[in-house]
């Protein structure tokens, strides 16, 4: 087995096409289908098979493809380590869901290492793309919310995914209103589920196969008009201020007691609502977390919880 295999391997799965891998990997078509025999004959299992919608991973292929993206990504950290060693004294990356808290823990973990060579990177995604990428290795640890209705199900990817979830709080679910919302108007302090019937809703898009916006757990139950899909807070924001639109997140009051939330955005509770939003972070199984690592867990352990967090590893 040699990592170019690995590489092509991760390549045909993401195109799911050998002749567009082969032009990707500037190679031959028949070289490729050769090389990945020769692979799949040395796993005595095959990797992928065709059918209609392109050459698709066979089971045992999912689970080859996890750790090959796994080895692949610590070839090239292993590649980088002599010329990153000397330039950053400190690197970390950190995947967050669309939290506001969490860029300004990141912030102030800039502000308190900002005396040294640093290469921080902070990525704001989708969950599945929080998971992808601490699974890719692009990201030491991941933060994101959970709906508690698909809890078992995004766990079980998670451990797919050979990564491990460690929960945070669970919080009530809310929506985040604008100015030119109707139930601004109306505003007493609280929403019921039922008032959210038939309202255009706004959510950030799932690329994930299967977990594309909680559609099973609740937009069967509110019927919106209209729903619009964003990929960026920014957007979303927007979309809120200009727009009726709702959007159902969490709200952890004593994150934003401390720090300034969108000034013309309302957070509102829903009564009676099906689930609640827990915020979890997650790491590599048997992996360490480095000093900048733990630095930014604990600081969102304590703005969340106001307690004494664990002992980090």
């Amino acid at each position: 087995m040699k990592i170019e295999q690995l590489v092509q391997v991760i390549e045909i799965a993401k195109t799911r096409s050998i002749t567009l891998a082969a032009k990707n990997l500037y190679m031959s078509q028949s070289n490729l289908s050769t090389s990945i025999r020769e692979l799949e004959k040395e796993m005595k299992q095959n990797i992928f098979v065709r059918s209609n919608n392109g050459t698709q991973l066979t089971p045992f292929g999912e689970a080859f493809l996890i750790q090959a993206r796994s080895v692949v990504k610590q070839f090239e950290y292993i590649k980088g380590m002599s010329s990153n060693q000397d330039k950053w004294s400190i690197k970390f990356n950190v995947s967050s869901y669309y939290f506001l808290f969490a860029v300004y823990i990141f912030l102030d973990l800039f502000q308190n290492n900002r005396n040294q060579n640093m290469a921080f990177e902070l990525r704001e995604c989708s969950r599945s793309g929080i998971i992808q990428s601490v699974a890719d290795k692009e990201s030491e640890l991941g933060i994101l919310s959970i709906p508690t209705l698909q809890k078992s199900k995004w766990l079980e990817f998670i451990n797919r995914k050979e990564l491990e979830y460690h929960k945070i709080i669970e919080e009530p679910a809310h929506i985040l209103i604008g100015e030119n919302s109707p139930l601004n108007q109306a505003f007493d302090g609280s929403v019921h589920w039922e008032e959210l019937k038939y309202l255009p809703m706004i959510d950030f898009l799932e690329p994930e196969e299967g977990f594309s916006g909680m559609k099973d757990q609740y937009l069967d139950v509110l019927e919106p008009d209209t729903i619009i899909h964003v990929s960026d807070r920014d957007s979303l924001i927007r979309f809120l201020n200009t727009t009726g639109c709702y959007h159902i997140a969490t709200k952890n009051i004593k994150a934003y007691r401390e720090f300034l939330f969108h000034e013309s955005i309302k957070a509102i509770p829903i009564i009676d609502c099906p689930f609640s939003l827990e915020i979890g972070w997650i790491k590599e199984k048997n992996s360490y977390l480095s000093e900048a690592g733990k630095q930014f867990l604990i600081k969102t352990q304590e703005l969340l919880v106001l307690e004494n967090p664990p002992i980090l590893q």
